[in-house]
Protein backbone atom coordinates (compact mmCIF):
# COMPACT_ATOMS: atom_id res chain seq x y z
CA UNK A 1 0.00 0.00 0.00
CA UNK A 2 1.23 3.82 -0.67
CA UNK A 3 2.39 5.67 2.27
CA UNK A 4 0.01 8.86 2.53
CA UNK A 5 -2.67 10.53 4.47
CA UNK A 6 -6.17 10.49 2.81
CA UNK A 7 -8.64 12.94 3.61
CA UNK A 8 -11.20 11.11 4.62
CA UNK A 9 -13.90 12.96 7.06
CA UNK A 10 -11.77 12.94 10.32
CA UNK A 11 -9.10 14.89 8.46
CA UNK A 12 -10.94 17.46 6.44
CA UNK A 13 -12.63 18.23 10.00
CA UNK A 14 -9.43 18.94 11.81
CA UNK A 15 -8.24 20.77 9.11
CA UNK A 16 -11.44 22.73 9.15
CA UNK A 17 -10.52 23.30 12.71
CA UNK A 18 -7.42 24.75 12.16
CA UNK A 19 -8.34 27.18 9.49
CA UNK A 20 -11.15 28.45 11.86
CA UNK A 21 -8.68 29.23 14.68
CA UNK A 22 -6.68 30.86 12.26
CA UNK A 23 -9.16 33.06 10.64
CA UNK A 24 -11.07 33.65 13.69
CA UNK A 25 -12.04 37.24 14.71
CA UNK A 26 -10.08 38.86 17.47
CA UNK A 27 -12.29 38.59 20.48
CA UNK A 28 -12.84 34.99 19.60
CA UNK A 29 -10.40 32.43 21.82
CA UNK A 30 -7.85 30.60 19.98
CA UNK A 31 -7.59 26.90 21.50
CA UNK A 32 -8.36 23.89 19.91
CA UNK A 33 -9.09 20.23 20.79
CA UNK A 34 -9.34 16.99 18.56
CA UNK A 35 -9.92 14.36 21.07
CA UNK A 36 -11.47 10.63 19.91
CA UNK A 37 -10.13 6.86 21.42
CA UNK A 38 -7.05 5.08 20.76
CA UNK A 39 -6.12 4.27 16.64
CA UNK A 40 -8.64 6.82 14.84
CA UNK A 41 -5.60 8.18 12.90
CA UNK A 42 -5.30 11.69 15.17
CA UNK A 43 -1.40 11.40 15.52
CA UNK A 44 -1.28 10.52 12.18
CA UNK A 45 -3.85 13.42 10.85
CA UNK A 46 -1.39 15.89 13.26
CA UNK A 47 1.42 15.04 12.08
CA UNK A 48 0.03 15.40 8.32
CA UNK A 49 -1.66 18.87 9.39
CA UNK A 50 1.62 19.99 10.76
CA UNK A 51 3.67 18.92 7.64
CA UNK A 52 1.32 21.30 5.65
CA UNK A 53 1.49 24.46 7.73
CA UNK A 54 3.20 26.52 9.56
CA UNK A 55 3.13 25.10 13.11
CA UNK A 56 5.14 23.41 15.77
CA UNK A 57 4.33 20.02 16.81
CA UNK A 58 5.70 18.48 20.43
CA UNK A 59 4.55 15.13 21.89
CA UNK A 60 3.45 15.27 26.06
CA UNK A 61 5.54 12.43 28.29
CA UNK A 62 3.74 11.15 31.28
CA UNK A 63 7.04 12.56 32.73
CA UNK A 64 7.02 15.66 31.69
CA UNK A 65 7.80 19.11 33.54
CA UNK A 66 7.18 22.08 32.67
CA UNK A 67 11.60 22.54 31.91
CA UNK A 68 11.15 19.67 29.89
CA UNK A 69 7.92 20.44 27.75
CA UNK A 70 9.16 23.43 27.53
CA UNK A 71 12.49 22.69 26.25
CA UNK A 72 10.89 20.10 23.64
CA UNK A 73 8.62 22.62 22.55
CA UNK A 74 11.88 25.18 21.73
CA UNK A 75 14.15 22.14 20.02
CA UNK A 76 11.15 22.05 17.71
CA UNK A 77 11.12 25.50 17.39
CA UNK A 78 14.96 25.06 16.50
CA UNK A 79 15.59 27.35 19.00
CA UNK A 80 18.58 26.34 22.33
CA UNK A 81 16.52 26.69 25.41
CA UNK A 82 17.43 29.35 27.30
CA UNK A 83 16.56 28.56 31.25
CA UNK A 84 15.10 29.95 33.76
CA UNK A 85 11.79 28.82 33.18
CA UNK A 86 10.33 32.34 32.61
CA UNK A 87 12.96 32.88 29.80
CA UNK A 88 11.46 29.68 27.82
CA UNK A 89 8.11 30.71 28.32
CA UNK A 90 9.36 34.44 26.49
CA UNK A 91 11.25 32.84 24.01
CA UNK A 92 8.18 30.21 23.05
CA UNK A 93 5.80 33.19 22.69
CA UNK A 94 8.43 35.19 20.82
CA UNK A 95 8.86 32.77 18.13
CA UNK A 96 5.01 31.80 17.74
CA UNK A 97 4.38 35.53 17.47
CA UNK A 98 7.14 35.85 14.97
CA UNK A 99 6.72 33.34 12.81
CA UNK A 100 2.70 33.58 13.12
CA UNK A 101 3.16 29.57 13.92
CA UNK A 102 0.27 27.67 15.47
CA UNK A 103 1.27 24.68 18.43
CA UNK A 104 0.03 21.17 18.30
CA UNK A 105 0.03 19.60 21.18
CA UNK A 106 -0.04 15.72 21.37
CA UNK A 107 -0.66 13.32 24.26
CA UNK A 108 -1.85 15.48 25.87
CA UNK A 109 -3.95 13.73 28.67
CA UNK A 110 -0.31 13.09 30.59
CA UNK A 111 -0.15 16.86 31.29
CA UNK A 112 -4.08 17.79 31.54
CA UNK A 113 -3.47 17.28 35.32
CA UNK A 114 -0.48 18.71 35.61
CA UNK A 115 -1.35 22.44 36.64
CA UNK A 116 2.06 23.96 35.95
CA UNK A 117 1.91 22.65 32.75
CA UNK A 118 -1.61 23.78 31.46
CA UNK A 119 -0.84 27.30 33.53
CA UNK A 120 2.09 27.70 31.40
CA UNK A 121 0.47 26.63 28.20
CA UNK A 122 -2.59 29.27 29.24
CA UNK A 123 0.32 31.83 29.69
CA UNK A 124 1.85 31.15 26.11
CA UNK A 125 -1.36 31.34 24.38
CA UNK A 126 -2.72 34.51 26.46
CA UNK A 127 0.75 36.58 24.93
CA UNK A 128 1.24 34.97 21.41
CA UNK A 129 -2.95 34.52 21.02
CA UNK A 130 -1.34 32.34 17.91
CA UNK A 131 -3.11 29.34 18.20
CA UNK A 132 -2.41 26.28 20.02
CA UNK A 133 -4.68 22.48 19.54
CA UNK A 134 -4.73 19.86 22.39
CA UNK A 135 -4.96 16.34 20.93
CA UNK A 136 -5.89 13.62 23.77
CA UNK A 137 -7.98 10.45 23.95
CA UNK A 138 -12.15 10.35 24.44
CA UNK A 139 -11.78 11.62 28.04
CA UNK A 140 -9.45 14.82 27.57
CA UNK A 141 -12.46 17.08 27.14
CA UNK A 142 -14.14 16.40 30.64
CA UNK A 143 -11.01 16.42 32.02
CA UNK A 144 -10.25 19.94 30.82
CA UNK A 145 -14.18 20.96 31.92
CA UNK A 146 -12.32 21.28 35.64
CA UNK A 147 -10.16 23.65 34.00
CA UNK A 148 -12.50 26.10 33.44
CA UNK A 149 -9.77 28.89 32.36
CA UNK A 150 -8.38 26.69 30.02
CA UNK A 151 -11.83 25.36 28.66
CA UNK A 152 -13.49 28.26 28.25
CA UNK A 153 -10.73 29.07 25.73
CA UNK A 154 -11.59 26.10 23.42
CA UNK A 155 -13.71 27.57 20.59
CA UNK A 156 -13.20 24.53 17.84
CA UNK A 157 -12.87 20.66 18.45
CA UNK A 158 -12.79 17.84 16.71
CA UNK A 159 -14.45 14.51 18.35
CA UNK A 160 -12.72 11.68 15.89
CA UNK A 161 -15.56 9.25 14.89
CA UNK A 162 -15.31 5.99 13.33
CA UNK A 163 -14.45 5.30 9.77
CA UNK A 164 -17.61 4.60 7.22
CA UNK A 165 -18.14 3.11 4.19
CA UNK A 166 -16.87 6.27 2.12
CA UNK A 167 -14.11 6.68 4.00
CA UNK A 168 -13.41 2.99 2.96
CA UNK A 169 -13.67 3.35 -0.46
CA UNK A 170 -11.84 6.34 -0.30
CA UNK A 171 -8.65 4.24 1.31
CA UNK A 172 -8.90 1.46 -1.13
CA UNK A 173 -8.72 3.78 -3.99
CA UNK A 174 -5.88 5.88 -2.51
CA UNK A 175 -3.81 3.57 -1.10
CA UNK A 176 -3.96 0.30 -3.02
CA UNK A 177 -0.94 -0.26 -5.39
CA UNK A 178 -3.13 -2.06 -7.95
CA UNK A 179 -6.32 -1.68 -9.27
CA UNK A 180 -8.71 -3.78 -7.06
CA UNK A 181 -12.57 -3.80 -6.69
CA UNK A 182 -13.35 -4.85 -2.91
CA UNK A 183 -17.23 -5.48 -2.94
CA UNK A 184 -19.55 -3.79 -0.48
CA UNK A 185 -20.03 -6.79 1.53
CA UNK A 186 -16.38 -6.80 2.05
CA UNK A 187 -16.16 -3.28 3.08
CA UNK A 188 -18.94 -3.46 5.80
CA UNK A 189 -17.15 -6.75 7.06
CA UNK A 190 -13.76 -4.68 7.61
CA UNK A 191 -15.65 -1.78 9.01
CA UNK A 192 -18.14 -4.01 11.70
CA UNK A 193 -15.40 -6.10 12.77
CA UNK A 194 -12.56 -2.98 13.46
CA UNK A 195 -15.39 -0.86 14.88
CA UNK A 196 -13.98 1.96 12.59
CA UNK A 197 -10.57 2.04 13.95
CA UNK A 198 -8.54 3.64 11.33
CA UNK A 199 -4.94 1.58 12.38
CA UNK A 200 -6.79 -1.78 11.80
CA UNK A 201 -8.74 -1.18 9.07
CA UNK A 202 -5.23 -0.01 7.54
CA UNK A 203 -3.73 -3.71 8.57
CA UNK A 204 -6.79 -5.12 7.06
CA UNK A 205 -6.82 -3.74 3.70
CA UNK A 206 -3.26 -4.41 3.66
CA UNK A 207 -3.43 -8.02 3.83
CA UNK A 208 -6.47 -7.90 1.55
CA UNK A 209 -3.70 -6.32 -0.95
CA UNK A 210 -1.51 -8.98 -0.44
CA UNK A 211 -4.30 -11.71 -0.73
CA UNK A 212 -5.33 -10.26 -4.31
CA UNK A 213 -1.69 -9.80 -5.48
CA UNK A 214 -1.14 -13.39 -4.40
CA UNK A 215 -3.60 -15.03 -5.99
CA UNK A 216 -4.19 -12.91 -9.27
CA UNK A 217 -7.03 -11.58 -7.86
CA UNK A 218 -9.17 -8.23 -9.26
CA UNK A 219 -11.58 -8.35 -7.01
CA UNK A 220 -12.21 -9.54 -3.48
CA UNK A 221 -15.32 -10.35 -1.42
CA UNK A 222 -16.89 -12.31 1.56
CA UNK A 223 -16.94 -15.68 0.11
CA UNK A 224 -13.27 -15.01 -2.03
CA UNK A 225 -11.38 -13.89 0.77
CA UNK A 226 -12.78 -16.78 3.31
CA UNK A 227 -12.48 -17.51 7.08
CA UNK A 228 -9.10 -15.64 7.78
CA UNK A 229 -8.93 -13.48 10.62
CA UNK A 230 -8.25 -9.63 9.87
CA UNK A 231 -7.16 -8.78 13.10
CA UNK A 232 -5.61 -10.37 16.28
CA UNK A 233 -7.94 -12.34 18.58
CA UNK A 234 -10.66 -11.90 15.92
CA UNK A 235 -13.12 -15.78 15.88
CA UNK A 236 -13.00 -17.54 12.52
Amino acid sequence: MKHKVVTVKNVNKSMNLLRNLQSRSSIIPGLGLIHGPSGFGKTTTVVWMFNQTRSVYVRCYATDTPSSFLGRVLQEMGEVPRPPLSNMVGQVIERMVMDHCSLFIDEADHIVNNTRIMETIRDIYDSAEEPIVLIGMEQIARRISHRKQMFNRISEWVEFQPADLDDMEMLVKELFEIELDIKEDMLSYICNESGGEMRQILVALEKIERFAMANKLDAVDRRSWGKEPLFLLQRR
